[in-house]
């Protein structure tokens, strides 16, 4: 054994018998990919909006396409749409310049399938496919199914297999196809989150046999195949079951799909990648025979023919091929402003919403409408940053998703009114401030030259949530986000009216002095209002960080009466957990449900619920109420869920968010990024919880004249409770 191969047995399993693998053979020139865009049939134009119809178009190439990352189609888009207005059949052919799997072609008229037909040439049956069975005239020895002429028209796939089922006593197998399959939308931006991508082989069922004998095949082919009938022909090429006669066929036309856009102007979009045993297919598949001026002539010998032989393999694809997608986090979109990339960003949101958003059966769906509009503003006025994040936020108003929002990854400026405001009876009004100038007990009536109502009936028509009171608070902290000091017009609880001029606070130093939307009280009695016999915790993340002190909480709260817990904030600590020590029976979670594509068209549901076991130790049997508001959300909620399902508590206080389910986040031209909720939450025994919320069984809304003395009027509604 030579020392060369005992080097390479030290870092192996080798036997004395075995030899060095054999040099690898030099590298020949990469592959070239064909131009198969003339190769594809155009199909019909479209008859709606093509914008809708351009957002759809760029959903399947952004989601199911084989080759490029999303950030670059979405910069082909962007490029595609700029200009002060769109021409839409001009923006399909720039789109498609750009790109490898799209090519854009003229579309034609709309023509309905005819009725199939079949002549004889000599014994040799030649179908036209169309509408109707196939019959085949007594004595055919062979058959030519002719793709020549074929456009793409509804009933044309099936009309391909009733011809092969004619000529057929055996099924016909199908070429497998690689697919990208989603399990929710894959976060941009976060690699951690649970939603991702993969690929996913998937085979076709056979094209059924109905016919008296097997007969031969050959297709007839011409320069140019609608891609429902490329892939019949590679499908029955590459089974081995047809000769192809005419011209050779890309495999990119077979692996595509026609969408139309303007009215002249329509996409092929690769959506699959053809592959068999010995991998994805060649890029073309050449004609085994050519075809004569007469059509007799051309088919003599196919009744003798025999069957074609395997595919030649000699050139190896230079089609993209499918794997994964990751976020690109270390490739940020530099930040840009112009009207393709509002538009640009619009379609994508919309496109994806389409596909991923799991609440249009319970928010209603007027997202097209609004798509129009906002493109509509684009084409009114110039944009600018801060015009592009109001239209998007605009769009995703729609949603009514209380995770949705928008983020320039470039603001001019950020900032926050240094108070907590609570919406009594419609109205702004402070709960906490940081300055002198906003008292508790305030109500804003006016913000700089406009009416509190006016202000507010138009951010929160831009404001996305799936309940009115979280809407209002999502609205209200826009206030001072630019920045710039606010003048603002204050009522005070005895009906004096002042202005004041308040500078906005970095949102840091205000949430920090802020601190939670409920109460600051720390755990304990409460004998300070009257109830010694009650003890509290409060589950807000600025009270409590350490589960091991909610533990100890819950020990000293044995002997209580009753217990409160205070969940109108968001939680620190293992909420989970928390549950179990309070419920003495198996806690059971919501259920989530993600939504699921198998390529573009096949789309089912990853369902989870989780059953854990109670913790007794320590635990509290006694009643319990909960304390929740419209700024419970999302985790909070998950938290309230539990315990409401199974009537452990009684609720006291305002609807919560209605807004629960793991985010996701589409990262966007121009340096924007949407936020969006990914699935579906309902509660465990299936009914819905979006928009609907924590309702409680006492409903207590604090008043402006509560705020101004400090009086927690929900606390004091749920110790009333507690002591009936």
């Amino acid at each position: 054994m030579g020392w060369l191969l005992l080097a390479a047995c030290l870092l192996s399993a080798c036997t004395d018998d075995e030899k060095p693998p054999a040099p690898a053979p030099e590298p020949g020139p990469p592959p070239v990919a064909i131009d198969w865009c003339p190769l594809v049939a155009p199909g019909p134009a479209g008859s709606g909006s093509p914008a809708l119809a351009m957002s759809s178009a760029h959903a399947l190439v952004r989601f199911f396409s084989p080759g490029s990352h999303a950030f670059e189609l979405d910069a082909a888009l962007a490029k595609a749409l700029d200009g002060p207005t769109v021409d839409w059949d001009v923006a399909a052919r720039t789109y498609a310049e750009s790109l490898e799997d799209v090519c854009a072609r003229e579309a034609t008229a709309a023509q309905p399938l005819p009725a199939v037909s079949v002549e004889d040439a000599g014994g040799i049956a030649v179908i036209h496919p169309g509408t109707g069975e196939v019959t085949l005239p007594p004595g055919t020895r062979a058959v030519a199914i002719d793709l020549r002429g074929l456009t793409e028209a509804p009933g044309l796939e099936e009309a391909l297999a009733r011809a092969i089922a004619a000529a057929s006593t055996r099924p016909v197998a199908r070429v497998s196809h690689r697919v990208r399959r989603h399990a929710g939308l894959t976060d941009e931006f976060n690699a951690r989150n649970i939603y991702s991508n993969t690929t996913a082989l998937l085979t076709s069922p056979p094209y059924a046999a109905s016919g008296q004998a097997e007969l031969p095949v050959a297709l007839l082919t011409s320069a140019a195949l609608p891609p429902t009938a490329a892939r019949f022909a590679v499908d029955l090429r590459a089974s081995g079951r047809a000769w192809l006669q005419g011209v050779p066929v890309a495999t990119a036309v077979a692996e595509s799909r026609w969408v139309p856009i303007g009215a002249a102007q329509g996409l092929a979009i690769r959506l699959l990648q053809l592959a068999d045993a010995e991998g994805p297919l060649p890029d073309l598949l050449p004609a085994d025979r050519t075809l004569q001026a007469s059509l007799a002539d051309s088919l003599r010998e196919l009744p003798t023919a025999g069957t074609p032989g395997a595919l030649d393999r000699s050139v190896t694809p230079a089609r993209a091929r499918m794997v994964p997608r990751t976020p690109q986090l270390h490739t940020p979109p530099a930040p840009e402003q112009s009207a393709g990339i509002a538009r640009a960003d619009l379609l994508i949101i919309h496109g994806t919403m389409r596909r991923f958003f799991p609440y249009f059966a319970v928010v209603g769906d007027s997202l097209d409408a609004r798509l129009e509009e906002t493109l509509a503003a684009v084409d009114a006025a110039p944009v600018s940053r801060e015009r592009i994040r109001l239209l998007l936020r605009r769009l995703g108003a729609v949603l009514q998703d209380g995770h949705g929002f928008v983020i320039d990854t470039n603001p001019p400026a950020v900032g926050i009114l240094p108070a907590l405001m609570e919406e009594v009876a419609g109205a702004p009004v402070v709960h906490r401030s940081l300055v002198p100038e906003l008292r508790p007990g305030d109500t804003l009536v006016r913000i700089g030259s406009q009416s509190t109502a006016d202000w507010y009936a138009e951010e929160l028509g831009r404001t996305s949530a799936a309940t009115q009171g979280y809407r209002f608070d999502l609205a209200t902290r826009r206030l001072g986000e630019q920045g710039e000091p606010l003048t603002l017009g204050l009522r005070a609880v005895d009906g004096s009216e002042r202005t004041e001029t308040v500078k906005p606070w970095a949102p840091a130093d205000a949430a920090a002095g802020l601190g939670p939307w409920g109460s600051r009280r720390a755990a304990g009695f409460l004998g300070d209002l009257g109830a010694p016999s009650v003890y509290y915790i409060n589950l807000a993340g600025e009270v409590l960080t350490r589960l091991v002190d909610f533990r100890t909480q819950l020990k000293e709260a044995a002997g209580a009466r009753g217990l409160v817990l205070d969940m109108r904030d968001y939680p620190a600590i293992d909420h989970s957990a928390v549950a179990q020590h309070l419920l003495q029976d198996t806690v059971f979670s919501a259920i989530f449900r993600t939504r699921r594509w198998t390529g573009p068209d096949q789309l089912d549901f990853d369902e989870l619920q989780y059953a854990n076991p109670p913790l007794p130790e320590p635990s509290f049997t006694g009643p319990i109420v909960l304390l929740v508001g419209p700024h419970t959300v999302s985790a909070a909620e998950n938290f309230s869920i539990m315990l409401v399902a199974q009537k452990r508590v009684r609720v006291v206080g305002q609807r919560s968010a209605g807004t629960n389910g793991n985010v996701t986040m589409l990262v966007l031209p121009g340096a924007f990024r949407f936020i969006s909720t990914g699935t579906e939450v309902l509660f465990p025994d299936r009914s819905t919880f979006h928009g609907v919320g924590i309702v409680p069984d006492v409903e207590v809304t604090p008043t402006a004249e509560d705020l101004a003395t400090g009086r927690d009027s929900e606390l004091l509604g749920a110790i009333e409770l507690l002591l009936q």
